[in-house]
């Protein structure tokens, strides 16, 4: 029975995706083809994008994380400030972010500052997942683990680069998918954003959702629906070739809990 429903969704899935392709002129078809070497470098403009933020997010993950783990003071006082302002959607205090400062970052940074605030936004779409991972799995390292560095006194780095960021590796991981996929719905939301201001919208020349979002305003669904054929496509590759192995990785090769019961 349950074959047989699945047979027949899936049928009609292959029938509604073969009357779409048919029902689309061959010129609209020649016109999308000739699109895409375009669309792939404003993905490649997103991917840089993607790959700037969550460095930034990994570095103050790794720093902010690991000191608020060793430090209950400050962890009692900043972590519920961080989950109540964080608590609140990017959207909507973003707009006085830019509001406050556009007039003087302007100047600053000219035409640059559009880029600066959409980074920004990514940034603050997404940034916590991979810093409150890091910072639980800084927390989760045994206590014996702790007490072995203090036995042998081992220096900062190499307790960082031996035991913690090992350790906290499989939380990274994860935090750190969680958060790339969040990026990805920042830049949606800051690279083509109509009167974010009063007289101001928020767009950069090239980029694969500022692309989405102008030809779905302007009606151009065939474009839009190629382009996030073409996005889905390489998110989907990119999740087997990297995301899937460093996940495997993190569960076959950093697993803190194996170091205690070897010992």
């Amino acid at each position: 029975m349950g074959a047989g429903i699945s047979l027949a969704l899936l049928g009609a899935i292959l029938y509604g995706a073969v009357s779409t392709v048919i029902s689309v002129p061959t010129t609209e078809w020649g016109k999308l083809i000739t699109l895409t070497p375009s669309l792939l470098i404003d993905l490649g403009y997103d991917y840089l994008r993607v790959a700037v933020i969550s460095l930034v997010s990994v570095v103050i993950a790794i720093t902010l994380g690991y000191y608020l783990a060793v430090n209950a003071k400050a962890e009692r006082l900043l972590i519920p400030v961080m989950q109540a302002l964080l608590a609140i959607p990017a959207p909507l205090y973003f707009p006085l972010l830019v509001g406050f400062s556009l007039p003087w970052l302007s100047h600053i940074l000219g035409w640059l500052s559009a880029e600066f605030y959409v980074l920004l936004m990514g940034f603050v779409s997404a940034f916590y997942y991979v810093f409150f991972s890091f910072w639980i799995g800084v927390k989760s390292i045994p206590q014996e683990y702790w007490e072995l560095t203090r036995n042998i006194r081992l220096g900062f780095w190499t307790k960082m680069r031996k035991i913690v960021l090992p350790s906290a590796f499989p939380y990274m991981v994860a935090g750190l998918s969680s958060t790339i996929d969040s990026i990805w719905g920042g830049l949606t939301i800051a690279e083509y954003w109509p009167d974010l201001l009063k007289g101001y919208t928020l767009t950069v020349h090239h980029g694969l959702m500022a692309f989405l979002d102008q030809q779905t305003t302007h009606g151009n669904l065939s474009a839009s629906a190629w382009a996030s054929l073409v996005f889905g496509l390489v998110v989907v590759t990119f999740s087997i070739l990297f995301t899937r192995r460093m996940m495997d990785l993190a569960r076959k090769k950093y697993v803190m809990e194996e170091g205690i019961f070897a010992a």
